[in-house]
C-alpha cells in the first residue's frame, strides 16, 4: 500500500463494529482486516466486496473513490480517499435532528431508485441466509451484541428466520448497513455513504429495518418514525422490519 498512499499523519478510527480496522490520514481512509476463511467457501471477502461496490457507485452516487487494494493470506487492505463532514451520529450532526433524519430518507430513497439492471450484486434473503448460516456455523456471530430483548442464542435466531421468511421481496439497490455512522454529513448536505460492503439487491427493508433502528438508539422514537413518514409510509411493511432487524444479528 506504501505505492499508493502518501506519506501522511494517520490517526487509529475507533468504535466502528464492521471489524476492520481502519485509519485515516487528511486525505485517505485505510482499512484492515484479517481473513476469516468464509471467502474459500464461496462468500465474498469482505473488503474486496466493499472495492467492488464502491467502483460501481462511483458516478451514480457518493461514495470514497479506492485508491488500491491488495491481498495476503491473513490480511485484506482497502486504501479510500476521504469524503468531507462527519458521520450522523456524531454530535455536530445530532444538533440538527430533524435535518438528519429527512436527509437519511431522502438518501435512501434516491439509492433505493437506481435500476436494477444496472446493479450486478445480490443480496437477496436467499443469499443473505446463507451468508447467516455460514457465519453461525463458523462461529462468527457474537450472541453478546444482540439487542437486550432478544434473548435468544445464535441457534435460535437463525430457526426465526427460517420459519418466519417473507413471501415476497420488494427489491431494489439496498445500501446493506445504512445506520446513522455509514452516511456523513457536511454542512447541510450528506456528502456521501461508506462502509457499502453489504450493498446489493434485496428487500428495501433490509435498509428500512436498520435506520429506523438507528434513530431509534441516536435520536430517539419520535424521529424514526418520522423517517419512515419522510420515506413514504405506504411502502413500509412493520412486520419486515422486525424481520430484518432480526436477520442483522447475525451480521
Amino acid at each position: 500500500m506504501r505505492r499508493v498512499l502518501p506519506v501522511a499523519r494517520w490517526e487509529e478510527v475507533l468504535g466502528g463494529q464492521s471489524g476492520a480496522q481502519v485509519w485515516r490520514s487528511s486525505r485517505f481512509v485505510l482499512k484492515v482486516a484479517a481473513r476469516t476463511g468464509l471467502d474459500t467457501g464461496g462468500l465474498e471477502r469482505p473488503l474486496h466486496a466493499e472495492a467492488l461496490r464502491l467502483r460501481w457507485l462511483d458516478g451514480r452516487l457518493p461514495v470514497p473513490g479506492v485508491v488500491g487494494y491488495e491481498v495476503t493470506p491473513d490480511t485484506e487492505f482497502l486504501a479510500m480517499t476521504r469524503l468531507p463532514g462527519v458521520p450522523l451520529h456524531h454530535p455536530d450532526a445530532l444538533f440538527h435532528p430533524l435535518r438528519v433524519t429527512e436527509l437519511l430518507a431522502r438518501a435512501l430513497r434516491e439509492m433505493h431508485a437506481l435500476p436494477l439492471r444496472d446493479c450486478p450484486f445480490n443480496a437477496s434473503l436467499a443469499f443473505t441466509l446463507r451468508q447467516a448460516r455460514a457465519r453461525l456455523e463458523a462461529g462468527l456471530v457474537d450472541e453478546a451484541n444482540f439487542d437486550d430483548d432478544r434473548g435468544l442464542t445464535a441457534v435460535q435466531v437463525m430457526k426465526a428466520l427460517l420459519s418466519t421468511r417473507p413471501a415476497h421481496e420488494d427489491i431494489v439497490v439496498t445500501h446493506g448497513d445504512p445506520c446513522l455512522p455509514n452516511l456523513l454529513l457536511d454542512g447541510e448536505y450528506l456528502s456521501g455513504f461508506i462502509d457499502v460492503g453489504r450493498l446489493g439487491l434485496a428487500d428495501r427493508h433490509a435498509d428500512l429495518s436498520l435506520t429506523h433502528r438507528s434513530l431509534n438508539r441516536n435520536i430517539g422514537p419520535e424521529m424514526a418514525e418520522h423517517f419512515l413518514d419522510v420515506y413514504g409510509r405506504a411502502l413500509v411493511d412493520v412486520q419486515k422490519l422486525k424481520y430484518y432487524a432480526l436477520l442483522d444479528e447475525l451480521f
